[in-house]
């Protein structure tokens, strides 16, 4: 494993730890942090360990079947923070339809064997559209008085860089593999970035409540 590949890990296994340790992280978006985080270990293993141990040449069908549910807890995440009646409905009515999508694709169109870009794309978009929405709705509705103490502003964050930054790669990926498979795999390792960005925002997230806390509570100096 490579060293691009044992920071993600690491970051990724903090990340999970920093919502499973920290008092107070009984929401239904640090059990939603959670999930996801376990869900792209067993992906990132299953995908290390089809190639690596049972020899197998393309592992990309595991990504045919992490991406939908990837999408889920995404969906799942963002319906519990936004307000708005009319986008959690679309949230709610989005999930059959993309994992519907998600089946059709990888018959007719993107086959088990090649990368999803497609779905990932649609994917990207709509979560960019979703982490937005609910930054502008926390903003006009004024939810929370110090929006940097506010945990989910940061995974949302996180997660607007992290989808621009897959909307840009994936989006070329195909593209550039049947150019030069080389300049695919060093554009590739560009994503890395967005994940240790994501993860880096996810665990400041955690934490920033508590910080909010212990200074409402230490007490003021007088001079």
């Amino acid at each position: 494993m490579n060293i691009l590949s044992t920071v993600y890990f690491v970051l990724l296994v903090v990340t999970f730890f920093s919502y499973s340790v920290v008092p107070g992280k009984k929401e239904l978006y640090a059990k939603m942090v959670r999930l996801l985080m376990l869900l792209w270990f067993f992906t990132t293993v299953a995908a290390i360990c089809s190639v690596k141990y049972a020899g197998l040449k393309n592992n990309l069908f595991i990504f045919h079947i992490a991406t939908p549910l990837e999408y889920v807890v995404l969906s799942l995440l963002f319906r519990n923070a936004i307000v708005n009646k009319e986008v959690k409905q679309f949230i709610l009515l989005s999930i059959p339809f993309f994992i519907g999508l998600s089946i059709l694709f990888a018959i007719f169109i993107q086959t088990p064997i090649s990368n999803n870009t497609y779905m990932i794309t649609i994917e990207s978009i709509v979560m960019v559209f979703l982490a937005l929405f609910f930054l502008r709705e926390t903003l006009l509705l004024q939810q929370v008085t110090v929006l940097h103490h506010y945990p989910f502003f940061w995974i949302s964050v996180g997660i607007l860089f992290y989808f621009t930054g897959n909307l840009v790669i994936e989006g070329m990926l195909n593209y550039m593999i049947s150019q030069s498979m080389e300049l695919a795999k060093k554009v590739y390792r560009l994503s890395y970035i967005f994940s240790y960005l994501l993860f880096v925002l996810f665990i400041i997230g955690a934490f920033c409540d508590r910080i909010l806390i212990s200074s409402i509570e230490k007490p003021q100096e007088k001079f």
